[in-house]
C-alpha cells in the first residue's frame, strides 16, 4: 500500500478539522440565537407596548433557525455546500434588526458584530464575506429608512456604523488569515510524523505499524498474512551498494502492489514485506505467484539483478494481527531453514498451541498457590531394599479450564515469566514444612528434594530466602535437597558456583537432575559441590537394549562413586531395569515400579511401613 494510492494525510486533517468547525460554528449560533431570543422576549415584556403575539413568533423563529444550524453543523452535507447552507443564518441579521428601524437599531445593530466574530470559527472565508455583505446591506437600509423625526442619528452615525463593521471585517479577516495559516502548518507537521510512523521511505510502502492497524480493521477469521524475506539480500547491498539495494526493494514494492492490488502491501524491516490477502485466496497459489513475481529479473541501470525469497504464511485466527504475525515468523524460520525460494504454512495445531501457551501466562499472573497449586511427592527407595530414603517434591497446576497442567508445559512459562521465583518458594516451604510434620510425628528422617531453576539460583539472595525457609520451618538443613538440571552450565555459571557453595556451606545437599545430557563438563562438575547425581529416565530405559547406554549408565555410577556421590535413576518401570541397576552398582531408585508421585498422606502409610 503506497503513500500516493491513500487519501493524503493532510487532506484527511484538514477535511477533519473543518467538519469540527462547522460544528463549533453551529453550537455557538444555537447559544446566540437561544440567548437573543430570550433577550427579545424579556426586552419586549419591558417596553410601554408590553409582549406582544408577534414578539412571541419572533423570538420562537430565532431559536428555531439556531437549531436548525446546530443540526446542519452536525450533519454529513457536504463541504461544498455547508458554508452557504449555513450563511443562511445571518439573513437574522435585517430580521432583528427591522422592528428597531423606527429608532434607527440605536442597540440591535451590534448583532452584526457577534455574527462576524462567530464566522471566525469556520476556516472557509466564505461565511465572513456572506456576514459582512448581509451587515452592511442592512446598515444601509436602515440609513435610508430610518424615520428622521424620530432618529437621533445622522448621516455620520450611520457612515461609522458601516465603517466599524468594514474595519472588524478586515480584522476578522487578518486574524483568520493567521489561524488558518497556523493550522495549516500544524496539519502539515501532524502529516510528516505520521508518514514517518507508518510509511518506509525507501518502497514508499505503509510500515509495519501501520500494517497492523489497518489489518485489524479488515481482517477476518481464515484470512491469509504472508511474511515475505529476500533470500541473501545482503549480497546485493555488498556486490552492488547500498544505493541500488534500496532501488532493488523499491522495485519489488512496486511489484507486490502492482500484482496483488486487492491486497495490503507493506514493507515489515530490512528485506521482508507483509502481505495480508482475504481468505478466498489459496495459500499455495497466492505463494507460488509471489514467489513467481519476485523471481523475475530485477533491472536498475545496466545492471541484472536476481532474487528470490521465502515466505512465512499464518492464519487470522481471532488473535491479535502482531500474534499472527509471529506465527508467520516461525513458518519463515522453518521455510529457510529446509531450503530457500519456498514457503512454510503455520499449521492450525501450532498456532493453537501458541495460544493455549498465551493463555496459560495470562493465568499464572491470576494463579493462587494454595488454590491452583499443590505438591505430590514420589519416593527414592533404596536399590537393595528398596526402603524409602528419600522424597522428591513435584509441583503440579490445576487449572480451572484446562484440569492438570504437566510441569513440562507450565515451568517454562513460569520462568519466563519470573513466577518461578515466587513459585519455587511456595514449593519448597510446602515441602520442608511436610517434612517437619514428619518428623515431629516421629518418622525417620528422609532427604526431601526441590527442583530450583537457573533463574532462582542466579538471585543473589537465593540462599537467604532459603536460610529463611529453613528457619521459619524447622525443618534440618542436610535433609534438604536442592536438584537443578544441566542447564545451569549454561546461565551464568560463576554465579550459580557461588551460591551453591555458599548453600553447601549451610549444609543443604546438592543434586544435579538429568546428568549426561549434555551441558556439563568435567572440570565444571568438580567445581561444583555435588552431592548427588541423577540418570535420566531417558537413558535408564534404553540401557536395558543398547549396550552404549548401558555403558552410559555405568560410566555415571563409576564416576559419582569416585567423586562421593550417591547416584539416582530416575523413571525405573519395570523389574528389569531395576536388577541391573542395582548391579552396576546404583544406590537409589525413583520411578512407577516401586512409587508414583503421591499426596503426603499417602506417603506416611509407606513411611511407617518401612520404619
Amino acid at each position: 500500500m503506497k503513500a500516493h494510492d491513500r487519501p493524503s494525510s493532510a487532506n484527511l486533517h484538514y477535511h477533519r478539522e473543518v467538519k469540527a468547525n462547522y460544528r463549533l460554528f453551529g453550537m455557538i449560533i444555537f447559544v446566540l440565537t437561544s440567548c437573543g431570543s430570550a433577550l427579545y422576549v424579556f426586552s419586549s415584556a419591558l417596553s410601554r407596548s408590553g409582549l406582544e403575539w408577534s414578539d412571541g413568533w419572533r423570538a420562537g423563529l430565532i431559536f428555531i433557525v439556531g437549531l436548525v444550524q446546530l443540526l446542519i453543523g452536525k450533519s454529513n452535507l457536504s463541504d461544498q455546500l455547508k458554508p452557504h447552507v449555513m450563511s443562511s443564518v445571518f439573513l437574522l441579521i435585517p430580521f432583528i434588526n427591522y422592528p428597531y428601524i423606527e429608532s434607527g437599531a440605536q442597540t440591535v445593530w451590534a448583532a452584526s458584530l457577534l455574527f462576524l466574530l462567530t464566522s471566525l470559527v469556520v476556516i472557509n472565508r466564505t461565511m465572513l464575506l456572506y456576514a459582512t455583505g448581509i451587515s452592511i446591506l442592512s446598515l444601509l437600509y436602515i440609513w435610508l429608512e430610518a424615520p428622521s423625526g424620530t432618529s437621533v442619528f445622522t448621516a455620520t452615525d450611520h457612515i461609522a456604523r458601516i465603517g466599524l463593521i468594514l474595519i472588524a471585517t478586515l480584522i476578522s479577516l487578518l486574524i483568520h488569515t493567521q489561524y488558518v495559516t497556523r493550522l495549516e502548518r500544524n496539519i502539515d507537521y501532524l502529516t510528516r510524523l505520521k508518514e514517518q510512523a507508518f510509511f518506509d521511505p525507501v518502497t514508499e510502502l505503509a510500515n509495519r505499524s501501520f500494517f497492523v492497524i489497518e489489518t485489524e480493521k479488515r481482517a477476518t477469521s481464515g484470512d491469509l498474512i504472508c511474511l515475505i524475506d529476500l533470500d541473501d539480500f545482503k549480497t546485493v547491498n555488498d556486490a552492488f551498494g547500498y544505493r541500488t539495494g534500496d532501488r532493488a526493494l523499491h522495485v519489488i514494492g512496486s511489484r507486490l502492489m502492482t500484482r496483488f492490488s486487492d491486497c495490503i502491501v507493506a514493507k515489515a524491516s530490512g528485506s521482508a514485506f507483509l502481505l495480508h490477502a482475504d481468505a478466498h485466496h489459496s495459500a499455495q497459489g497466492l505463494c507460488d505467484e509471489i514467489l513467481s513475481s519476485i523471481s523475475e529479473r530485477v533491472q536498475i541501470d545496466f545492471k541484472q539483478i536476481n532474487l528470490t525469497a521465502s515466505i512465512g504464511v499464518s492464519f487470522v485466527n481471532g488473535e491479535s494481527i502482531d500474534h499472527v504475525i509471529n506465527d508467520a515468523e516461525i513458518a519463515l524460520f522453518t521455510a529457510k531453514s529446509n531450503r530457500k525460494n519456498t514457503f512454510a504454512i503455520t499449521d492450525q495445531a501450532t498456532q493453537n498451541e501458541r495460544k493455549r501457551a498465551m493463555q496459560l501466562t495470562r493465568d499464572l499472573y491470576d494463579a493462587e498457590l494454595d488454590r491452583d497449586f499443590f505438591v505430590l511427592f514420589q519416593p527414592q527407595v533404596e536399590a537393595s531394599s528398596h526402603r524409602i530414603t528419600g522424597a522428591e517434591a513435584l509441583v503440579r497446576w490445576n487449572h480451572p479450564k484446562y484440569g492438570l497442567i504437566s510441569p513440562l508445559e507450565f515451568i517454562p512459562l513460569a520462568e519466563r515469566t519470573r513466577f518461578i521465583e515466587t513459585l519455587g518458594g511456595w514449593v519448597m516451604r510446602k515441602a520442608c514444612l511436610q517434612g517437619k510434620h514428619w518428623l515431629e510425628h516421629g518418622r525417620k528422617p528422609i532427604t526431601i528434594a526441590v527442583n530450583v531453576s537457573p533463574w532462582q539460583l542466579r538471585q543473589p539472595d537465593f540462599t537467604e530466602k532459603v536460610l529463611e525457609i529453613l528457619t521459619d520451618t524447622g525443618f534440618p538443613p542436610q535433609l534438604l535437597e536442592i536438584e537443578m538440571t544441566e542447564h545451569i552450565f549454561v546461565e551464568g555459571t560463576m554465579q550459580i558456583i557461588d551460591t551453591l557453595n555458599e548453600l553447601h556451606r549451610h549444609g543443604i545437599r546438592i543434586a544435579l537432575d538429568d546428568f549426561g545430557t549434555g551441558f556439563s563438563s568435567m572440570q565444571t562438575l568438580v567445581k561444583l559441590p555435588f552431592d548427588q547425581l541423577k540418570i535420566p529416565k531417558e537413558i535408564v530405559q534404553e540401557a536395558i537394549d543398547s549396550e552404549e547406554k548401558r555403558a552410559i549408565v555405568e560410566m555415571i555410577i563409576q564416576l559419582g562413586k569416585r567423586l562421593d556421590m550417591t547416584i539416582v535413576a530416575e523413571g525405573v518401570e519395570m523389574t528389569a531395569e531395576a536388577e541391573l541397576l542395582q548391579q552396576l552398582g546404583c544406590h537409589t531408585l525413583q520411578g512407577y515400579l516401586f512409587h508414583k508421585p503421591l499426596e503426603a498422606l499417602y506417603i506416611e502409610p509407606l513411611l511407617d511401613r518401612h520404619a
